[in-house]
C-alpha cells in the first residue's frame, strides 16, 4: 500500500502503532516483521514468496560466505532474479517487476559482503527478517546496513517515545511534498513528454524542469516519510536525500541524492574495482563502470545506460578539474572564481538535461525531446504551469528541507508551531487526496 493513501494513513499505520505499543518489548520485533509482511502482501502478494525466499536463502548464504567462492556464488544468486525480471520487463513479455527487488537485493548483497569482511556477526533469523522487511524502508530505501539497524534494536530503541513527534512532523512534510508538489509538477512533465511533436521550445523546458522538480519532490517525500515512520517506532534510519539541487557540482550532487545508493556503489563496486588506488586510468574506468551499473540498476535500456555513463563522465571531469584547482591553490582557475549560486544553477541545468534520458521511453524519444529543447523556436505562451515550476524552484533553493526543520539527529523537543505547521500540511494533502487518486512513487519502478 502507498504511504500516501487513506488505507495506510487511517487503517494500517494506526493499527500497527496501537498493537506495537500494547505489546511488551520482547514481542515488538516479531510484531513489526509480521506487519511488514502484511504491508508487502497488500502491495504484491504474488511476489511475497520471492521476497521471503530471497531472505531465507541469503540467511543461509551468510553462514557460508567465509571465502570468496561462496561470496561470489551468493552475489550471483542475488543478481540473477534481478537481471531476469528487468530483462523480461524490457522485452515486453508481460512479466511484472517484483516490488522492491532492486532495493532488497542490494541491501542483502551489502550484508553478505560485510559478513565476509567480518564487519557484522550473523544473529537470529528474526533479526535478519526485521533488517530486510522493516516496512518504512523496504520498498524504496534507504539501503540500511545490518549493524546500524540492529545496534539500535539491541540498545532498546524500539518504542522510544522521545522521537515520535519528529517522526510525525517529518511524515506530514513528506506527505505534502508528494501529494501537493510532486504529483502536480509531474503531471506537467507527463503532459510534455506525451506531446513532444506539438511542444514549443519553452514548453519543453518547462516540461523537463517540471520533471526534474517532480522526481526531486517525489523521492524527497518518500525519504522523509520513510524516516518519519522509522522514528514512530524508535528507529533512526539514515538520511537518503539532502537538498541535492543545492549541490555545486556533480560530485556534490551524488553526495546528496540517494545517498545510501551512492555509498553502496562506492564501497561495494567502485572501491573493489580499484577506485583511485591504481592510477588515473584505473580510476576513470572504475568511475565509468560504476556509474554505468548505477544507470542500469534504475532500468535496462540505452537511455538508462547513457544516463549513468554521462554522470560517470561528469564525475571524471569534476575530479580532474579539482586537481587542477588544487594545483593553482583554488584561486586562478575559473572554478575558484565563480560564485556558489552560479555553480548551483549550472549543476541543476546539467542534471535536469540528463533527466531527459531518464524519463524518455526510448533513445529516439530522448533525441526528439532534446531537439525541441534546443530549437528555440520563439513561441511563448505563459500558463499556470510556469507558476508551479517557479514555486517549485523557490522551495528547492530557498526553503529548509524537512530534516533541517526538525533538526534531524538532535531530536529537540518540537514547539507548538511545529504541530500547527504539520497539521496544516497534512490537512491540505489529505484534502487533495480526496479528489485525486493516490500516485505511486517514482522509485517504486526500480
Amino acid at each position: 500500500m502507498l504511504f500516501n493513501s487513506y488505507l495506510f494513513i487511517f487503517i494500517f499505520l494506526p493499527l500497527v502503532l496501537i498493537g506495537f505499543r500494547l505489546l511488551e518489548a520482547q514481542y515488538r520485533l516479531g510484531f513489526l516483521v509480521l506487519a511488514s509482511v502484511v504491508f508487502y502482501s497488500v502491495w504484491s502478494l504474488e511476489h511475497l514468496g520471492l521476497l521471503l525466499t530471497s531472505v531465507g536463502v541469503n540467511y543461509l548464504f551468510a553462514k557460508r560466505v567465509k571465502n570468496k567462492v561462496w561470496l561470489g556464488v551468493a552475489i550471483v544468486a542475488n543478481l540473477l532474479p534481478l537481471l531476469y525480471f528487468k530483462y523480461t520487463l524490457v522485452q515486453g513479455t508481460g512479466v511484472l517487476l517484483p516490488l522492491a527487488i532492486s532495493f532488497y537485493t542490494f541491501q542483502q548483497i551489502a550484508f553478505l559482503v560485510d559478513v565476509y569482511q567480518g564487519k557484522v556477526r550473523l544473529e537470529s533469523f528474526s533479526k535478519y527478517l526485521f533488517f530486510v522487511l522493516f516496512f518504512p524502508q523496504l520498498i524504496a530505501g534507504p539501503i540500511v546496513h545490518y549493524q546500524d539497524l540492529l545496534t539500535q534494536v539491541e540498545r532498546g530503541a524500539l518504542g522510544n517515545r522521545a522521537i515520535m513527534g519528529s517522526g510525525v512532523m517529518l511524515f506530514c512534510i513528506g506527505l505534502f511534498k508528494k501529494v501537493v508538489l510532486a504529483d502536480s509538477v509531474m503531471a506537467i512533465a507527463n503532459g510534455a513528454f506525451g506531446h513532444i511533436d506539438t511542444l514549443s521550445s519553452l514548453e519543453a523546458w518547462v516540461g523537463i524542469v517540471a520533471y526534474s522538480l517532480g522526481i526531486y519532490f517525489d523521492f524527497s517525500a518518500y525519504s522523509d516519510m520513510a524516516i518519519g515512520l522509522g522514528l514512530l517506532f524508535g528507529i533512526v534510519l539514515p538520511v537518503n536525500f539532502r537538498s541535492p539541487y543545492k549541490a555545486t557540482n556533480i560530485v556534490d550532487f551524488w553526495r546528496r541524492w540517494h545517498i545510501t545508493l551512492s555509498e553502496f556503489l562506492k564501497y561495494y563496486i567502485y572501491i573493489p574495482l580499484g577506485g583511485n588506488r591504481h592510477g588515473r586510468s584505473r580510476e576513470v574506468a572504475s568511475l565509468l563502470l560504476t556509474m554505468s551499473i548505477g544507470g542500469v540498476w534504475h532500468g535496462v535500456g540505452w537511455t538508462f545506460l547513457l544516463w549513468g555513463m554521462a554522470h560517470g563522465v561528469l564525475l571524471v571531469v569534476v575530479h580532474f578539474y579539482r586537481r587542477v584547482g588544487a594545483s593553482h591553490h583554488n584561486k586562478t582557475h575559473i572554478g575558484g572564481m565563480l560564485p556558489p549560486y552560479f555553480k548551483i544553477f549550472f549543476t541543476f541545468i546539467i542534471v535536469t538535461l540528463l533527466w531527459v534520458l531518464f524519463r524518455a521511453n526510448s533513445l529516439d524519444e530522448a533525441i526528439a525531446y532534446y531537439g525541441v529543447l534546443f530549437s528555440f523556436d520563439g513561441r511563448v505562451l505563459f500558463s499556470t504551469q510556469h507558476l508551479w515550476v517557479v514555486g517549485g524552484l523557490i522551495v528547492v533553493w530557498f526553503i529548509p528541507n524537512g530534516k533541517e526543520i526538525i533538526d534531524y539527529g538532535t531530536f529537540k523537543k518540537l514547539k507548538w508551531y511545529h504541530a500547527l505547521f504539520a497539521s496544516l500540511l497534512s490537512f491540505i494533502a489529505l484534502k487533495m487526496m480526496a479528489t485525486a487518486p493516490a500516485m505511486s512513487f517514482v522509485y517504486f519502478n526500480f
